[in-house]
């Protein structure tokens, strides 16, 4: 997250499983960054904990995944 961001709540956690998706019942920190940026891309996220999810982490997503649009 970047400086003074604060996290948005409520949202999953790493070890929480995704609830939908290609990557349904995998922890969502193994699924890759490049599906993450996808679905931010699509915005809005009908899973509102899913999307707090990725705004939280999207500072160590953007490095995982540099060239993605995380507008």
């Amino acid at each position: 997250k970047q400086a003074g961001q604060k996290n948005k709540t409520p949202a999953y956690a790493d070890t929480d499983e995704m609830p939908f998706g290609k990557f349904i019942g995998k922890p969502l920190k193994t699924v890759p960054a490049s599906y993450l940026c996808w679905l931010w891309s699509r915005r809005p996220i009908t899973n509102v904990k899913l999307e707090n999810y990725i705004h939280n982490n999207i500072n160590a997503l953007k490095k995982e995944h540099p060239d993605g649009i995380w507008t």
